[in-house]
């Protein structure tokens, strides 16, 4: 019982030691980096081309992104579709880090067990958001890296594409997904 009091106790005593840089974190105000983010709520059709491998047919399919914000910091994404007949679900949050003075984020979905981080910038006169994924190649157990590349052709619309490395040739990638999204009215 003196255990779980002591634990308790502690856990108190960091809480309100820590509580005016809680406070303090919780009265950040959003930048300009964070509002940007607004602009992708709302709900998406998506049409999904996935390339197997480099020299590959592509293969089609539908999808649904739904996002929405979490507060005024992070974007929340939930992905739904269909490859091959199996159901797909993913799930992303993106934020602004600025410290790093980089886009942030998390990947997961039902297909891996691995989670992706990603990190990257938005370039403004382009409309084009380029991220940096690490995660686990479910094929090798490996670390792997793929680059993310969104572009915003108009309010309404935008096209994701995901690369990877092309193995011995560095510095090149082959495109292994397109998505192309357009919102709801």
């Amino acid at each position: 019982m003196h255990s779980s009091f002591a634990r308790l106790a502690l856990g108190v005593a960091l809480l309100a030691a820590s509580f005016p840089a809680l406070t303090a974190q919780a009265q950040m105000p959003p930048t300009a980096e964070h509002k940007s983010l607004e602009s992708d709520v709302g709900v998406w059709d998506a049409e999904v081309k996935m390339w197997p491998a480099a020299d590959a047919e592509p293969v089609a399919s539908k999808a649904v992104e739904t996002n929405k914000m979490l507060g005024k910091l992070w974007l929340l994404s939930d992905f739904e579709g269909d490859f091959g007949g199996m159901k797909f679900t993913g799930h992303m949050q993106l934020g602004y880090d600025p410290l790093k003075k980089k886009y942030v984020g998390t990947w997961i979905d039902t297909i891996s067990p691995f989670l992706q981080t990603m990190e990257g910038t938005y370039d403004e006169k382009t409309k084009t958001s380029t991220m940096m994924a690490t995660g686990v190649d479910m094929a090798t157990g490996k670390p792997s890296t793929s680059k993310m590349i969104t572009r915003h052709v108009s309010d309404d619309k935008r096209v994701f594409e995901m690369m990877s490395p092309v193995e011995g040739k560095e510095g090149e990638w082959w495109k292994m997904m397109e998505v192309t999204y357009t919102r709801r009215k």
